[in-house]
């Protein structure tokens, strides 16, 4: 199964109750070391498209099923979902991440 997704962060809210309903308390305590507003911006987009990509590849809804985190490389992955695959892009003001799942 494969899913893809494209954001545009200028759409992007920082609203507390948007930020909760997709980012996982993991990606959370990443969120909150972010200084700079344009960095968290596409580290919520890139978290976005990725809980829409696998939506789209699973149909399951629940966005917090799932932490996108970073290895030691800076290489993203599904937190206890060693079947999936994703990755992450930012380019101007779009954020696009494509999920592949090994069954």
């Amino acid at each position: 199964m494969i899913g893809i997704d494209l954001v545009d962060m200028s759409r992007i809210r920082f609203e507390e109750s948007f930020v909760r309903r997709i980012l996982t308390e993991d990606e959370y305590s990443v969120y909150e070391t972010l200084t700079s507003e344009k960095r968290r911006r596409e580290y919520l987009a890139g978290r976005f498209a990725s809980k829409e990509a696998i939506f789209k590849a699973t149909q399951d809804p629940h966005y917090l099923h799932y932490s996108i985190l970073n290895d030691d490389t800076g290489k993203p992955y599904v937190k206890d979902h060693p079947e999936m695959n994703i990755s992450i892009s930012h380019d101007g003001n779009i954020a696009a991440a494509i999920v592949q799942i090994n069954e």
